[in-house]
């Protein structure tokens, strides 16, 4: 009785094809197809962040003769990472890496150039695709002079944030063996370093945004698509990535806020100024901002900031004021025909300067702006009517007897009228600008 071969049989497997389907080939006359020698892979991403954690998928090409590497159904392929630093790819094989070692992120025993993905990391999905996460504990460059016991350079796997760009072949072998007989496929694969934050030309701007800035770091992404920026969530306008240091464009609308992160995300991770060095912990001191002293935390501020036409009218004239901003079907507006100091309720009014919330006079509100209609959350129209005889007296809740006279004013929208609060940022007013003074001009 003649006895089988476990080895031919994974050969098959390796081969793509059937073994009783190789049996009937073989009868034929017919060559024996097979993938003798290990096929490139194309990597759903050849670059990724240092650090590992993310997940790829390799897959390679077949055809009628060839369906693919992957037919051992009984345990997934092994797949290694195997380091090369930045110079030109060695073949795959873990002995080829003797010149340097690596340490995994957590405390493994020192190998030769090579990080192992655990099994449970690796998926089979057909004969010719795979996924797999990259392992944690991607190494550097190592340092000179470092060595090990047997006089290896030893290369030691720093914080995250500190790990420079470094180079692996992929190296996919059967589930039965890693030599390199039994080498299935391979790839090439670039660590990326991550990014870090080390200055903007502001740290704040009015709701509306618009205005331009540029953040300062290191390894940002010149690729095209490779790098985006956000600022509360809401990404940069005009993004330009000028260098691996420098990047620019327009800030873009926001709701007032304050404490929010600039973050910046690259093929080797992301940054938020709120841990502008990328060491994961949350920075106390900050980062300069604005040019000027370090803001806590980095944190970026939008105010209220609204632009207003037209911005001038007749005394006793009447006038319908188009205001724009950012947030304001979050607020709730007083209803009514007459002027008041509603608390918790919303206000555009005409200020005699900056407003503050406690005063008697024109720097509570001279007038008011009623009817107010939300168009949406970057639009409101109110009317200002100068012919009612009707200021805004806030503490004593009186309607003033005498209108605005003639001078220049300020619109200002307040989130909340109530008098009792202690300023103007706790009642939520808008910031002055340029296109919110209102003119009421004797003609």
């Amino acid at each position: 009785m003649s006895k089988s071969h476990p080895s031919t049989g994974r050969s098959l497997r390796r081969a793509g094809i059937a073994t009783g389907a190789v049996v009937a080939t073989v009868l034929a006359g017919g060559a024996l197809p097979a993938y003798a020698a290990p096929v490139p892979m194309t990597l759903s991403s050849t670059v990724g962040p240092s650090g590992g954690g993310n997940s790829l998928t390799g897959t390679v090409a077949t055809s009628a003769t060839n369906t693919g590497p992957f037919t051992d159904l009984t345990k997934p392929p092994t797949v290694q990472f195997q380091w090369f630093g930045t110079s030109t790819a060695a073949t795959c094989s873990k002995f080829a890496q003797t010149d340097k070692e690596i340490a995994t992120a957590t405390g493994g025993a020192l190998t030769a150039g090579v990080l192992t993905v655990d099994d449970t990391d690796v998926k089979r999905i057909s004969n010719s695709k795979i996924a797999f996460t990259v392992p944690s504990g991607s190494p550097v460059s190592p340092t000179p002079g470092t060595t090990n016991a047997n006089g290896l350079a030893l290369v030691t796997t720093p914080a995250a944030n500190a790990q420079s760009a470094a180079k692996y072949n992929v190296c996919v072998y059967d589930s039965n063996s890693t030599t390199a007989s039994n080498l299935l496929a391979t790839a090439t694969y670039t660590i990326a370093p991550r990014p870090t934050i080390t200055s903007t030309s502001v740290g704040s701007a009015p709701t509306f945004g618009g205005q331009p800035i540029s953040i300062n770091g290191t390894g940002f992404s010149a690729t095209a698509n490779a790098t985006t920026v956000s600022i509360g969530g809401t990404a940069l306008i005009n993004t330009k990535v000028n260098s691996t240091t420098n990047i620019t464009g327009t800030i873009p609308a926001h709701a007032a806020a304050t404490g929010l992160a600039i973050v910046v995300n690259t093929v080797g991770g992301s940054v938020s100024s709120l841990d502008a060095d990328n060491d994961g912990t949350a920075d106390t001191t900050g980062i300069p901002m604005g040019g000027a002293a370090t803001v806590p935390a980095g944190s970026f501020a939008y105010t209220n900031g609204i632009i207003i036409g037209p911005n001038t009218v007749a005394p006793k004239g009447v006038v319908n004021i188009d205001v724009t901003g950012v947030g304001f079907q979050s607020l709730n507006f007083v209803v009514g025909a007459a002027p008041s100091a509603t608390g918790g309720k919303s206000h555009v009014l005409l200020i005699n300067g900056a407003y503050l919330p406690n005063a008697t006079a024109g720097n509570y509100g001279v007038e008011e702006c009623l009817g107010v209609f939300v168009i949406g959350d970057k639009e409101l129209i109110c009317t200002l009517n100068l012919n009612d005889s009707k200021g805004v007296a806030p503490l004593t809740g009186v309607a003033n007897t005498t209108d605005a006279g003639v001078g220049t004013y300020t619109v200002t929208v307040v989130a909340d009228g109530d008098p009792a609060k202690a300023t103007a940022t706790a009642a939520g007013a808008s910031i002055i600008s340029s296109g919110s003074t209102f003119t009421i001009a004797p003609y």
